[in-house]
């Protein structure tokens, strides 16, 4: 009776041992958003989207767009007021996109302008894409770790806030150029690093930032990963031919400041090691098993000697 059910347990542990396993702690994929004010007059977009996967699984992918007011309002929205609309938005976003897969999360710091994004237990956050039209600045960040560490990859694109799509058509027959202005970006607490945008086009403005930032950046024509859409929710374009990308960002942080109203930009994240995890764990349960079945063979042969 003893050897059956020392036999039913570890077939019991053996069953749960890859789920165990394969389970990503909460929070270990992570990026902390600290938010402005919009220096728009008028209302303006601002949207996070996240896509998420566990295990193998095909990636689920939500979308969070909110509407930021501007200077000119009665009522125009403070830091916090935007870290807060955002938190919701995605979180909402999450729920309505997988009401039972829930793999991402927004939490806001209480009475401070910033949010965390991150990981449920179990899953990988895949694809982060910020897209903001408010031209506020913006800071990015991820907890305790660099960007390199974190298997991160960063790029930064400049769009034209008239090619910002709502509805189809929306940006039909409007200008896209830059209205006059400036960007800055600064990593960690380096010198910032100020582009003039007058008279420039937005791949002239990402060449030029590719160039100051150093060896740790390049201008690519291809994105860091394929454009993706949510129906139910909008503030999305297609990929405009260029962005400036940080492979191996070895940085805690990063700045990004928009002060031209013609100019948008969306800052994407790629986590590289998702798949890794999986590879680098493959060979555990075959090790952990045995450890196991040896255990409880000597407990059984142990206790068969003493009869």
């Amino acid at each position: 009776m003893k050897k059956t059910k020392i036999l039913n347990l570890t077939t019991l542990l053996l069953i749960a041992l890859p789920n165990l396993l394969y389970a990503l702690p909460a929070e270990q994929n992570q990026l902390l958003l600290q938010t402005g004010i919009s220096k728009r007059v008028e209302e303006t977009a601002f949207s996070y989207s996240v896509s998420w996967k566990k295990n193998d699984d095909d990636p689920r992918r939500s979308n969070g767009l909110t509407f930021i007011n501007g200077t000119d309002s009665n009522s125009p929205h403070s830091a916090i007021d935007i870290a807060k609309k955002i938190t919701k938005a995605i979180n909402a976003g999450v729920i309505i996109e997988s009401p039972h897969d829930r793999g991402a999360t927004a939490k806001q710091t209480p009475n401070k302008p910033e949010l965390l994004v991150g990981n449920q237990a179990g899953f990988d956050l895949t694809h982060i894409t910020v897209r903001d039209y408010t031209n506020q600045e913006l800071y990015y960040s991820v907890p305790n770790n660099s960007f390199k560490s974190a298997s991160m990859v960063v790029a930064i694109d400049f769009v034209y806030s008239a090619a910002v799509e709502y509805v189809k058509g929306f940006s039909s027959n409007i200008k896209q150029q830059t209205m006059g202005g400036f960007v800055t970006v600064t990593i960690d607490d380096n010198s910032a690093i100020k582009i003039t945008t007058t008279g420039k086009s937005n791949r002239d403005i990402e060449k030029e930032l590719a160039l100051a930032i150093g060896s740790g950046a390049s201008f690519s024509s291809t994105p860091i990963y394929p454009n993706f859409t949510v129906l139910r929710s909008k503030n999305y374009k297609s990929f405009d031919g260029g962005e400036v990308q940080l492979p191996a960002l070895n940085a805690r942080s990063i700045r990004i400041d928009v002060n031209d109203a013609g100019l948008g930009v969306l800052t994407k994240f790629k986590f590289v090691n998702t798949n890794k995890k999986t590879e680098s764990t493959s060979q555990l349960p075959y090790i952990i098993a045995l450890i196991i079945i040896a255990f409880v063979a000597y407990l059984f042969y142990g206790r068969q000697k003493n009869v």
